[in-house]
């Protein structure tokens, strides 16, 4: 991880210290924008899956980005000038006034998600269903939403900033309610 050079600072400008923020590059440009922040002593997270790629001859697993164009770095805000000035790097996603920081517990979901030994892709972005932890199996403790499509069950995680969702595999019997979508609609 990045860590700047030792300063005397307000304890007051620390309100922040350290924020995930997702970024978009140029098309195609997520690995080697990784590599260039990481190189660079920047915490950088991207997530990838294992694709199946045709080519004319061959067929190849090809490990490519589960966001296409967005990757998430982990800086203080002050820091984030070594972000902008990354070669293939557009923008870093904010809200017109500023960078906005990614929720830590979507990014830290999404990369638990990745790490575990099941099959992940890339899933439409969803904001309603019930909200369900994983009691058991490779991804035991994970919560996301709970879908079923064509009698395949799925728990889907979401990173709301970026309007995107991956889902991986699940067994029904292995997941438990936490809560259920009626409630969470009446309270909105």
């Amino acid at each position: 991880m990045y860590r700047p050079k030792e300063k005397s600072v307000d304890s007051t400008m620390l309100i922040d210290p350290s924020a995930w923020y997702a970024l978009y590059t140029r098309p195609r440009h997520e690995k080697a924008v990784y590599r260039s922040l990481t190189a660079r002593g920047v915490e950088a997270f991207l997530p990838l899956h294992e694709v199946l790629s045709q080519w004319k001859d061959r067929r190849n697993w090809v490990a490519m980005p589960l966001f296409p164009g967005y990757l998430f770095v982990n800086l203080p805000k002050q820091d984030l000038w070594l972000v902008r000035a990354t070669p293939g790097v557009v923008h870093l996603l904010s809200d017109g006034q500023g960078p906005v920081p990614v929720p830590a517990d979507q990014v830290l979901a999404v990369r638990e998600l990745v790490e575990r030994p099941v099959t992940v892709g890339r899933w439409p972005y969803v904001r309603e269903g019930d909200r369900v932890v994983v009691k058991a199996g490779p991804l035991i403790g994970l919560e996301g939403f709970f879908v079923r499509r064509k009698n395949q069950s799925r728990l889907v995680m979401s990173v709301d900033l970026l309007g995107r969702s991956v889902a991986a595999e699940v067994d029904a019997e292995c997941v438990e309610l936490v809560e259920p979508a009626l409630a969470a609609r009446a309270r909105s």
